[in-house]
């Protein structure tokens, strides 16, 4: 029998799912249309693989969210990962633009998988024009292993 605490550094289901919460900023004046730029940073502690990574954005935050702040601009999330190590790369996946009309009551849930030591996975957010205002969205970052650093964007 296999121990899967030893292969590819497998997390043992013992550690049990853990969550991280914060909020993310989004800078009126920093945000450029149409151009990716990341959110939400997870690096992973060295020699400790983290899996089953999920990431919730509550997008209807009264008063600054992004349902409150925008209605005809849309967002587009997606995973980015640096997979050599260095460069950030986005995941080439079917995303969906969410306009801040339709945003309201709704959040976004993002499956980001497993994130390897040295790997590291980000948020990145694209807008479809320039953002009306500041808006901060708050975040939940679910994941099993050994706690990792979650980097969210500070308000500029």
């Amino acid at each position: 029998m296999v121990d899967a605490g030893k292969v590819w550094g497998a997390v043992p289901d013992t550690e049990g799912i853990r969550k991280i919460v914060g909020t993310t900023d989004i800078d009126d004046s920093a945000q450029t249309e149409s151009t990716a730029f990341p959110i939400l940073t997870i690096t992973p502690q060295v020699n400790r693989p983290l899996e089953d990574v999920v990431v919730m954005l509550d997008l209807a935050k009264a008063t600054t969210g992004f349902a409150a702040v925008e209605t005809s601009v849309t967002v587009v999330f997606s995973v980015a990962r640096k997979v050599d190590g260095t460069n950030w790369r986005r995941e080439a996946i079917n995303e969906a633009a969410l306009s801040g009309t339709n945003a309201a009551g709704r959040m976004q849930r993002i499956n980001v998988g497993p994130v390897l030591p040295g790997e590291d996975a980000a948020i990145y957010a694209t807008f479809s024009g320039d953002v009306t205002a500041d808006m901060e969205i708050p975040f939940v970052v679910y994941y099993r292993g050994a706690e990792p650093t979650v980097t969210p964007v500070a308000a500029g």
